[in-house]
């Protein structure tokens, strides 16, 4: 995230914000911070893997989002715009944020330098307090790798699993599709 443009913005005053200025914001406790745009092979990344996602789930009860799409999450009075995101069932709005959806059942990060900690630390604790996640997936921006979190219901552990080289494949459990890490780095080289 960047740094807080305001302070002490209500939740309608941060959404009038993004639709004036036509840009995107996280918000938190009344800051909003600009979101940074993501270079080109983040991009990619985040492109493969939203298709992936979309065509093994096309059949199913499920929605795959892009980073357009931003989840409040209540208890902790924070919005955020995941890089992808799976809805399973009719997709919930927020009551406090109107803009945002509140009921994702995976969420993926895509990792750059300037996010990964906070994407491992305070972003996963609060992405956890959604009762409807099950899995949270974080994407290496520069080497073949993924760390997948999985729970099976709120009041559960999280459990924690590497994937690591090309052909190794990543089950995503709270959807049952296993892609191939090279999948997810299809046509990145160069970027």
């Amino acid at each position: 995230m960047e740094s807080a443009v305001q302070h002490s913005l209500t939740l309608v005053e941060y959404n009038q914000l993004e639709e004036e200025n036509q840009q995107r914001y996280e918000y938190y406790q009344g800051e909003v911070f600009a979101m940074a745009g993501g270079d080109p092979k983040h991009g990619a990344i985040a492109s493969n893997i939203l298709a992936l996602l979309h065509n093994a789930l096309f059949d199913k009860d499920c929605t795959v989002f892009n980073s357009d799409v931003k989840f409040h999450i209540e208890s902790e009075n924070k919005s955020h715009y995941p890089d992808v995101s799976v809805v399973c069932g009719p997709a919930q709005r927020s009551e406090k944020d109107t803009r945002a959806l509140i009921n994702p059942i995976l969420l993926v990060e895509v990792l750059s330098d300037s996010t990964a900690a906070q994407d491992r630390g305070s972003k996963f604790h609060t992405y956890s307090q959604i009762d409807s996640l099950q899995e949270y997936v974080l994407i290496e921006q520069d080497i073949h790798r993924a760390q997948v979190f999985y729970r099976s219901a709120p009041d559960q552990r999280w459990s924690m699993q590497w994937y690591a080289g090309e052909e190794t494949d990543v089950a995503l459990q709270s959807i049952g599709v296993t892609f191939s890490l090279s999948e997810f780095y299809h046509k990145t080289e160069g970027l």
